[in-house]
């Protein structure tokens, strides 16, 4: 009895191992596909995010033509975006 389970239990070990490897093989192909899928997305949302960011450069300058800023206004200005800013980091 002894005897015959062992071939069973090699057999079942084999088959164990070859499912281990295959698991090891689809872990490998999922994490590259994954991190490609990752890389792509975030290329895309770097892409949408930059359009905005251009045509908000474009109206400030359009901006600075039109109304040119003076030296202290532009002080008064600077001060007020930093206080704007602390307030909103210190939130």
């Amino acid at each position: 009895m002894i005897n015959s389970s062992l071939p069973e239990k090699e057999k079942l070990l084999s088959m164990l191992t070859e499912i281990y490897d295959q698991l090891e093989e689809l872990e490998n192909v999922l994490e590259t596909s994954f991190s490609d899928l990752r890389n792509q997305m975030n290329h895309e949302e770097l892409l949408k995010l930059s359009s905005p960011v251009q045509r908000l450069y474009k109206l400030e300058q359009e901006l600075d033509r039109i109304n040119p800023v003076s030296d202290e206004c532009a002080v008064e200005q600077n001060n007020s975006v930093t206080r704007a800013l602390k307030l909103e980091l210190g939130f």
